[in-house]
């Protein structure tokens, strides 16, 4: 019988999440800091957010570090070959014990929602990017950088597209629409010229991707412009999904399709079945599934990896369950 306990982080743009777990996946630690991606805070500030993370969680476990065995580190920035070798030996100064795996974050996430640890995973947030992994163990993702590499819908593309169309609504040039007052609302201002003249001069931010449940709501509603760019928004990301399925030869058999990011967690109707469908029609057999628990759930599941241990169907369950529930209550602010 194994002895110890396996750690993951889950480093990205806006914070940086640690889990420890015991060997029958039972949730025994955990810890948020910061922002972790190096290209933003520099390469000492992801090490001090990591480090941050790990101890919170150590200390929530009350165990030393000498009692974790292998770890998963599943990091923001970690983009190119050359990553590798600028963050192993940040990882490496964290002085946990035992063997590790370093990957993209967009990998975590796809080991936390994958039942088989394969398929594709889907992640919108403020931006957007598609990763996929396929049994031999091939891998393949976007690159996760905006409009201009490809990678258009996030929830800050779906706030421009709302923004353009309230323009061309005012204009004339497009059909009219319950955006123009639903950002209105949000901002408190007197009429749309109000909103335009205070956002442009700097009296009031400039929309961004917060607004996006805004957009859902009004499509909800039945607003036809809101539906289109939330269904465009679908086509966009599901024929991405649909090309990554093929560069990585998925297509004929089963696999997962993973939502994850905060964009998906407004459970749209719409904008998750316009993707599923393009992504049908490349992959007929594709399960769909909404990834519930923080994705550090699968770094941990990563540290399983590294150090050879399985993770069956129960164990793997278990562990997303409590994750889910100790993230949830983190996030709320709720004592534990």
């Amino acid at each position: 019988m194994h002895h110890g306990y396996v750690l993951g982080i889950d480093a990205g743009g806006s914070k940086t999440h640690a889990l420890i777990a015991d060997l029958e996946g039972r949730v025994v630690g955990w810890g948020q800091s910061g922002p972790g991606n190096w290209e933003g805070v520099g390469l000492d500030g992801a090490a001090a957010a990591y480090a941050q993370a790990v101890d919170a969680a150590l200390d929530v476990a009350g165990i030393s570090r000498d009692a974790l065995i292998a770890a998963g580190y599943a990091l923001a920035g970690l983009d190119w070959e050359s990553d590798h070798d600028r963050l192993t030996p940040v990882v490496t100064r964290l002085g946990v014990p035992g063997p590790f795996i370093l990957v993209n974050d967009a990998f975590g996430a796809l080991r936390a929602g994958s039942a088989d640890g394969y398929g594709v995973v889907v992640i919108v947030g403020t931006g957007s990017t598609v990763a996929g992994r396929n049994r031999r163990g091939d891998t393949f993702r976007t690159f996760g950088l905006g409009m201009v590499w490809g990678d258009f819908h996030g929830a800050t593309g779906l706030v421009w597209e709302a923004t353009r169309a309230i323009g061309h609504a005012w204009i004339g040039r497009g059909p009219a629409t319950a955006l123009t007052d639903a950002f209105v609302q949000a901002y408190g201002a007197a009429g749309l010229l109000d909103l335009v003249e205070r956002v442009s001069r700097g009296a009031a931010p400039h929309p961004d991707g917060r607004l996006a449940p805004l957009i859902f709501a009004t499509a909800d509603a039945g607003d036809e412009v809101a539906c289109r760019i939330v269904r465009q928004a679908g086509e966009d990301l599901g024929q991405t999904a649909a090309a990554v399925v093929r560069k990585l030869d998925l297509g004929a058999e089963p696999f997962d399709l993973v939502l994850a990011g905060g964009v998906f967690r407004s459970r749209n109707t719409l904008l998750i079945e316009t993707l599923a469908s393009q992504v049908r029609l490349e992959s007929p057999a594709v399960r769909v599934v909404l990834l519930e628990a923080p994705p550090v759930a699968g770094s941990v599941l990563l540290a399983f990896d590294a150090a050879g241990l399985p993770t069956p169907p129960a164990l793997r369950e278990r562990l997303l369950a409590e994750a889910h529930h100790r993230f949830d209550m983190l996030q709320r602010g709720i004592p534990q």
